[in-house]
């Protein structure tokens, strides 16, 4: 690439191939063992890393990436949890900070110029939040758990990723942003079984698959639902992207 790019962090492989899809000239590659695609979108140069599941892999892929390469930031995107009623499945989450919970108590980091984002989101009609996003280590499931964060932390969406991203890019003076899409409601429960159906890598797991499948029942009323919310969701945050990317480029 002769420009420095912007890399856009995601745990899922098909959050990764949802965005890629929007990419001139896209160009599928490793880093090292991660998946990346490269590529141009409204002018500016991308790089799409797939970082797999959780804030440490998330934080050690976008350290690596600017220890590597200069870019013109860093964004952790995907899809998130909401944390209180007024979110709905399909609305956006520009973060103005990062809220996170350690043995030592509760870390936040403020976000970059999210206001901007957030306008550039709002007038293409989508519906856009602002507000703190709370990086947890395991997934809030129930209604009771996402309600008790809300409260804790005043975080108004949840995600695995976003604080390994922005403490990275931060150590290293590079701004970040965290743009994050809804895919499950404060009300609504996240079954366990969904876990089995992806690899720490964040590819999908087949045998997990397979195993629900194979289970019937319940399960797999339970991933159906899931998938169409999931599919929803990446067609809201392909828009997202490609919005927030114009509004980002020179």
């Amino acid at each position: 690439m002769l420009t420095p790019p912007l890399a856009a962090v995601v745990a899922l492989a098909q959050e990764r191939r949802a965005l890629a899809s929007l990419l001139g000239a896209p160009r599928a590659g490793r880093l090292g063992e991660l998946r990346v695609t490269r590529g141009t979108l409204a002018g500016q140069s991308i790089l799409l890393i797939q970082a797999g599941i959780g804030a440490a892999r998330a934080g050690r892929a976008s350290a690596g990436l600017l220890d590597w390469l200069p870019c013109v930031g860093v964004w952790s995107i995907g899809f998130a949890g909401g944390l209180e009623s007024g979110l709905r499945r399909g609305d956006l989450v520009c973060a103005d900070r990062v809220v996170w919970e350690t043995g030592d108590g509760r870390v936040e980091r403020a976000g970059g110029a999210v206001e901007h984002m957030a306008a550039a989101l709002r007038g293409a009609g989508l519906r856009t939040h602002t507000g703190a996003v709370l990086t947890v280590g395991a997934p809030l499931r129930t209604a009771a758990a996402k309600r008790a964060a809300h409260a804790r932390t005043g975080a108004v969406a949840v995600e695995m990723e976003a604080a390994g991203v922005a403490e990275a890019a931060a150590a290293r003076g590079v701004p970040w942003a965290a743009l994050k899409v809804v895919l499950d409601e404060v009300e609504d429960p996240l079954p366990e079984l969904t876990a089995r159906c992806t690899t720490p890598e964040g590819d999908l797991d087949l045998r997990g698959l397979g195993g629900l499948l194979v289970a019937g029942g319940g399960s797999v009323h339970a991933l159906w639902r899931l998938g169409w919310a999931a599919a929803a969701a990446r067609r809201t945050l392909r828009a997202g992207f490609r919005t927030a990317v114009a509004a980002a480029s020179p």
